[in-house]
């Protein structure tokens, strides 16, 4: 008896004991949320903003626009909120407690460019939003794109050589065999004429692209149908997709994916299998004695000289995942996004003439084969095959600027520390600390701004990016889609290439018609059909995966 007193006397001191540590420990969060709250409420008021709640903050007026139920990016918000505020240059959003940190969120370059240049406090700009720790199934905890300080600096001059223009260049001929297997594929679709998702013919061609270049692997994206191969349910293009699916939202609010069990569960096995296969090849490369054009590849031109150890090797995955991540995805969206504009021109005059103006500046450069660019630069030296598409393609260089323009796949979240007091931005009126903000510069905002571009900031207008009189009128930064300053895109010259060999392959062989989210204006006189908008899935993509029908164009179908 006495043994059962003592048991249950222990019993009651285990429970009393763990009720108060329960009972500190939500108190203890309690004072955060309401510390967090209290630290971002009481500032920022020289900043625009919608009208904070003193408990709340934006949370409700700002999250009436944000909410993922609207299936939207968070930009679209930002722009309804921007001009409730009469356009600003910047303006903040108060999440807090949810979000520990305000957003300020940018409208106009001057405001970026502060944000994202050398200053002698941040010697390689503002450091990386925390945000970005949700990425790091995705990216690697190793990854260029979050790395900060000395060692962003050391991983970005060991990749740079490898992202040179003319060690781009050189590697066009493998850029244009798979072109080519893109365009047979269109092809293949414009015989049957169904309905298709440009995003999953897209992806498959930018992920046999950037695999062939970084690691000289060819996963054959494009050739193995779905639940075979690397497409299989555990192949590593299964969990490269999978594990950029369950990223979570910014803007995602809160709710069930808090604490899902199964989720992070889910992400651990994927990125078990993407980490694994990638470890396997980037061992079987760094040892490789190959002295092949197969050695200029990215990687190993990035390893050259170093010891492989296992911490190079674990750097390396990270880099490789981060490559795949951000060549595959940002440049599948731009394909989409050329080919929609150019789906456009069956509607409008105003795309109908941009469209035959591309056209034109590929049968002058090309000849009047639909489909002879791809051949005709593959044969050439790789000097001859830059010098066409580098100084030969004025306009389709516009157009794809202009595409980048108005739908910019990705963005940087920036978070001034704390403890930087003096970092302010120059105001109209005086300078405004902006220490303890997250600071997200909206490309949207900036490069669709029409107290930066005009009037017609809103128009697709390849043309603008060819009258001189008006670029020297922009100012400095308004143009940013891979964004500026020390940590820009270090790909950038890559896409641009890909994006150039994707147009002048496409642009004259093929019709394509968007179908459904239009924009397309009923001819009885009904209502406007509603334009595909972006939605949020990590980086900026088309709400419905870009469903078109494609068509072989009437030069395509009564060539001589």
């Amino acid at each position: 008896m006495e043994i059962l007193t003592g048991l249950e006397s222990r019993l009651h001191h285990i429970r009393s004991t763990l009720l108060v540590v329960l009972a500190l420990y939500v108190s203890y969060r309690i004072y955060q949320w309401i510390y967090k709250a209290y630290r971002v409420r009481t500032r920022f008021y020289d900043i625009p903003s919608l009208p904070r709640h003193r408990i709340w903050g934006n949370l409700i007026n700002a999250g009436e626009r944000l909410k993922p139920s609207l299936k939207r990016h968070p930009d679209y918000g930002f722009e309804e909120i921007w001009r409730e505020l009469g356009e600003p240059g910047c303006f903040l959003v108060d999440l807090a407690p949810v979000e520990d940190r305000g957003f300020l969120i940018i409208a106009e370059p001057q405001y970026a460019e502060a944000v994202v240049s050398s200053t002698e406090q941040f010697k390689y700009s503002i450091p990386k939003s925390n945000t970005y720790h949700a990425l790091k199934p995705v990216l690697g905890a190793e990854s260029i794109i979050t790395k900060e300080g000395a060692a962003w600096k050391a991983m970005r001059k060991r990749f740079n050589p490898s992202f040179q223009p003319r060690h781009i260049h050189s590697l066009t001929g493998s850029i244009v065999s798979r072109v080519e297997i893109f365009v047979g594929r269109l092809q293949s679709l414009a015989k049957s004429g169904i309905i298709f998702k440009m995003a999953d013919y897209s992806q498959d061609l930018t992920t046999d692209i950037i695999s062939q270049l970084t690691i000289a692997q060819d996963f054959n994206a494009q050739s193995t149908p779905e639940g075979h191969g690397e497409k299989s349910p555990t192949g590593l293009l299964t969990a490269s997709r999978r594990l950029s699916e369950m990223v979570y939202d910014v803007g995602q609010g809160v709710g069930w994916h808090m604490i899902d069990p199964i989720r992070p569960l889910k992400s651990l096995f994927y990125e078990s299998i993407f980490n694994h296969k990638l470890t396997a090849i980037v061992k079987a490369r760094i040892g490789s004695t190959d002295t092949t054009s197969e050695s200029k590849r990215i990687l190993q031109l990035a390893v050259s000289g170093l010891c492989p150890n296992k911490a190079l090797i674990r750097s390396c995955v990270d880099q490789l995942k981060s490559f795949l991540f951000a060549g595959q995805d940002t440049t599948a969206t731009l394909i989409q996004w050329m080919c929609y504009e150019m789906s456009k021109a069956s509607h409008s005059p105003n795309h109908a003439t941009s469209l035959t103006r591309l056209r034109q500046e590929h049968d002058v450069v090309f000849g009047p084969h639909p489909f002879s660019a791809l051949q005709i630069l593959s044969s050439l030296a790789t000097a001859e095959s830059e010098s066409i598409l580098t100084t030969k393609l004025p306009y389709t260089t516009a157009f794809i600027k202009e595409t980048l323009r108005l739908h910019p796949p990705a963005a940087t979240v920036r978070a001034v520390p704390w403890e930087a007091t003096s970092f302010s931005l120059p105001f109209s009126s005086h300078p405004v600390s902006i220490a303890g903000l997250q600071i997200y510069p909206s490309l949207y905002l900036i490069q669709r701004n029409p107290n930066v571009w005009g009037p017609d900031a809103h128009l697709f207008n390849p043309g603008r990016w060819l009258d001189d009189a008006y670029l020297a009128g922009l100012p400095v930064g308004a143009y940013r889609p891979f964004e500026r300053g020390p940590r820009n895109c270090i790909g950038q010259g890559l896409a641009m290439l890909e994006g150039m060999l994707v147009l002048v392959s496409v642009a004259r062989g093929f019709a394509f018609e968007k179908v459904g989210l239009t924009g397309r204006a009923v001819v009885d006189g009904g209502e406007k059909e509603r334009e595909v908008w972006s939605a949020h899935a990590v980086t900026s993509v088309p709400v419905d995966g870009m469903v078109m029908r494609v068509s072989m164009s009437e030069k395509a179908n009564f060539r001589p």
